[in-house]
């Protein structure tokens, strides 16, 4: 199997993540401000407009499960979150992407899987190149994750739906940041920890693998979607899964 590039999933796969609404709701103190710079005063308190946060983002997502598209900030609060506000053309222009970013910064507890280090210090010497499929909302969460844990060197492309306007399992989205290596989808791999994302977005893509790797999250997915090549307990299991591909491709990082 001739292999070029590793594609990693973020979220659930680069780091794991935790949901408290108590961190939430503190968060909504600063999303309130950003909505004040804006010209925008929301009434009730922190916890009714947390509340009123989570149902639009909840509509949203239930609305992009089916269109594949991922909306710039703007529109998502002005037509999902704050929908009922009367809002001027372009008001939320300035803190929009700001107002994601606290949602997906603060919202959320993230950490790195502790492996993953050494596992893409491995790959990068097996001359496989690294890039990054995220579905995600804010354009700054990624890549400043990335800097956090320090491995924002290994990844080149980082590829977020938010800046691509098409989420997984789009192939399109796969089939992009194959073509900005210059590598044929069949020379590519994917990891994630999603079947309904991950795995039926990249096999429908025509990538060469797509693993996935264990996460706490429950997925019930569709018994029509394409199994995993491979179901990880941990990432550490990827560089033999990978050097096993590699042994009849000795030239992996010199073509697509």
């Amino acid at each position: 199997m001739n292999l070029k590039a590793v594609f990693f999933d973020m979220g659930g796969t680069i780091d794991t993540h935790t949901y408290e609404r108590r961190a939430g709701i503190k968060a909504t103190e600063e999303i309130r401000l950003l909505l004040s710079r804006a010209g925008v005063d929301v009434h009730g308190c922190d916890e009714e407009l947390y509340d009123r946060i989570n149902q639009g983002l909840k509509a949203y997502r239930r609305w992009r499960e089916v269109s594949l598209v991922e909306l710039p900030p703007e529109k998502v609060w002005r037509e999902f979150i704050l929908k009922t506000y009367p809002l001027a053309p372009g008001q939320l222009d300035g803190v929009a992407e700001d107002l994601t970013y606290t949602v997906d910064t603060r919202y959320y507890q993230r950490r790195m899987r502790p492996e993953i280090p050494k596992v893409l210090e491995t790959l990068t010497r097996m001359g496989l190149k690294l890039g990054i499929i995220s579905n995600i909302q804010s354009r700054g969460q990624v890549p400043d994750d990335l800097n956090r844990y320090g491995i924002r060197h290994y990844f080149d492309p980082v590829v977020l739906s938010s800046e691509y306007g098409r989420r997984k399992p789009d192939p399109a989205i796969f089939q992009h940041a194959a073509g900005l290596l210059n590598a044929s989808p069949s020379a590519c791999v994917h990891i994630g920890d999603r079947i309904s994302r991950d795995i039926l977005g990249a096999k429908r893509a025509g990538f060469a693998l797509a693993l996935q790797i264990r996460h706490d999250f429950k997925e019930t997915p569709d018994p029509e979607f394409p199994k995993p090549d491979a179901v990880l307990n941990s990432i550490a299991e990827l560089p033999s899964l990978l050097e096993s591909a590699l042994i009849s491709s000795p030239r992996a990082s010199t073509g697509p």
